[in-house]
């Protein structure tokens, strides 16, 4: 597989009705290929970071 390579894509999805019902937060945030997810049981902490080939944001408020 010379020359071969891989593309990665990510998609933050809507929430269910069950995480509607329980009032789930979002913890995910978006801007270009960056993803940053935060701890919401560690606020203090620094969120992570990855940057992937694609980013889909379908999560609505």
């Amino acid at each position: 597989m010379a020359g071969a390579s891989v593309k990665v894509a990510v998609r933050v999805r809507p929430f269910n009705s069950r995480e509607t019902s329980h009032d789930a937060k979002c913890v995910i945030q978006m801007q270009g290929n960056t993803t940053c997810i935060s701890n919401p049981k560690q606020p203090r902490d620094a969120p992570r970071t990855f940057t992937f080939d694609y980013s889909y944001w379908s999560h609505t408020s």
